[in-house]
């Protein structure tokens, strides 16, 4: 039985971990860094950006890899009549 080729990642796991990424450095700077004299800084814009890219983030690499185990599950085996193949002879 030959080696199984492994999956690539699907697309949506790079934008989570990109988001994720961004997310955390946004929220970090929010969080260390004093906010600037605007007219609303009071409302803390780098937190609610950061947290919200950060969620958005976890939420796109959970798609990622809930749909990468579920196409891994839904292909075909030698084991199961879909994946045999006609033996040639």
């Amino acid at each position: 039985m030959p080696p199984r080729e492994a999956e690539p990642l699907p697309i949506w796991f790079f934008v989570g971990l990109i988001l994720a990424v961004y997310g955390a450095i946004v929220l970090g700077a929010g969080l260390l860094m004093p906010p600037a004299h605007t007219v609303l800084a009071h409302l803390r814009p780098a937190l609610w950006w950061g947290g919200t890219m950060l969620v958005a983030g976890a939420i796109f690499l959970a798609i990622g890899l809930v749909g990468r185990r579920g196409a891994a599950a839904a292909a075909p085996t030698d084991e199961a009549p879909e994946g045999r193949r006609e033996q040639q002879g």
